[in-house]
């Protein structure tokens, strides 16, 4: 639906009808506050009522129109963090730049500098916050990047991990910082393949010497399974939503004393789940090794599959000799089947080589017995850990697999 206003951007920058509300970021290692994200708000000049961001920006037809609006919204937002800065030099401000202006024509590689200096911010406390999916032209935006940094600024790339960011980007631009979009964040707690996407761009940050930070936090869920990962800054409605600055510069540190005494008990209760499990699975690999003490190989297949038709947790089973080689078929259990994933997930056959898995290597270089962390089977296709242990105490002992959903 098209939407026709009786004003423009113009009007509104000349009108100062442009506000900044600051967004707290949060530390959990420092239980505090380390900066803020500045977020544009405007308010119609005629009727005085709120237009959305969303709303503002689509007002922007053309690009130079685009770069006066962003150029405005970064002046406001020095402005309303210049005398919190004055007060702290330890806070930083993050700013939005969009990148669609970053390019030779619109874009003033100095005028984000000379508005730090007039409004007397360090360069080290500013954060230039980039969607580069939004980017046009590579090469400018790259120069912009060198230029900034040159500056002292801080880059982060924003909204990093959603279908239209370019992960090659990081690599390239070396951002100071990487913001986790929400879109991965919302209910991480309980998506497998969110939570292991995280997972990937937490340790390719730390990799390559950027911070990643979470936004759009909102639960206390998500937050924790966060902190489980290794994420240590923190922004979303679970700590504080945006506020005038006034608000922003004293936010309600209760969240973050809940979180931090409610993380170390999540972090016990994990411990102790990871205990019980573990019990829980050496219990279960005894049963079988009993059940298969007198059958190997000639009647491993059948001991196996009676034990899974009795054990309905159990993916798959299967052995491997000394060497890493499978001595069984892999029997599975066919309701954790997805036949329409068939082409892409299969059991594997006698005679596989499981040389090079974790759940082998590790029982070779000497333990007993062994379970992975979660991971897709390439037998089902399911999230599942496999439990690996010795048949017997001997050197020439086979190796017992078991696949379990988790």
């Amino acid at each position: 639906m098209n939407t026709t206003f009786d004003f423009t951007i113009h009007e509104l920058i000349d009108n100062d009808c442009l506000t900044t509300v600051l967004q707290p970021l949060i530390s959990m290692n420092r239980k505090g506050l380390i900066g803020f994200e500045a977020l544009i708000r405007a308010t119609n000049p005629r009727t005085g009522e709120n237009i959305s961001p969303v709303t503002l920006f689509s007002m922007c037809k053309d690009i130079s129109t685009l770069a006066k609006l962003d150029r405005a919204c970064r002046k406001k937002a020095f402005e309303t963090f210049a005398p919190i800065s004055k007060n702290d030099r330890s806070l930083l401000l993050s700013v939005n730049i969009d990148a669609a202006i970053i390019n030779e024509e619109t874009f003033n590689y100095g005028l984000t500098l000379k508005m730090a200096k007039e409004c007397s911010i360090p360069t080290g406390n500013i954060i230039l916050e980039i969607i580069e999916s939004k980017a046009g032209c590579e090469i400018a935006l790259t120069a912009f990047v060198k230029k900034s940094r040159k500056h002292g600024f801080l880059i982060a790339l924003d909204d990093v991990g959603t279908g239209h960011s370019n992960l090659d980007r990081i690599p390239s631009l070396k951002p100071d910082i990487i913001k986790i979009d929400r879109s991965l964040i919302t209910d991480i707690n309980k998506k497998f393949h969110n939570m292991e996407v995280t997972r990937s761009l937490i340790n390719l940050a730390e990799r390559t010497g950027c911070l990643p930070l979470a936004e759009g936090v909102e639960t206390v869920e998500e937050a924790l399974t966060l902190m489980s990962m290794g994420i240590d800054v923190f922004q979303g409605f679970f700590f504080s939503r945006p506020a005038p600055a006034t608000l922003a510069v004293n936010p309600d540190m209760t969240p973050v004393s809940f979180l931090a005494s409610r993380f170390k008990t999540h972090v016990l209760e994990k411990l102790n789940h990871k205990k019980i499990m573990e019990k829980s699975y050496r219990r279960m690999a005894d049963k079988l090794r009993e059940a298969l003490m007198d059958g190997i190989p000639a009647n491993a297949d059948s001991a196996l599959s009676a034990f899974i038709t009795e054990n309905t947790n159990i993916e798959c089973a299967y052995i491997l000799d000394t060497n890493g080689i499978q001595i069984s078929g892999t029997i599975c259990n066919p309701f954790k089947l997805k036949e329409s994933r068939r082409l892409i997930y299969q059991p594997a056959p006698i005679g596989a080589d499981h040389s090079l898995k974790e759940y082998y290597l590790t029982i070779k270089t000497g333990n007993k017995w062994h379970t992975t962390a979660p991971y897709i089977s390439l037998a089902s296709g399911n999230n599942c850990v496999t439990v690996s242990n010795k048949m017997y105490d001997t050197p020439k002992s086979p190796i017992l697999c078991i696949d379990i959903s988790t």
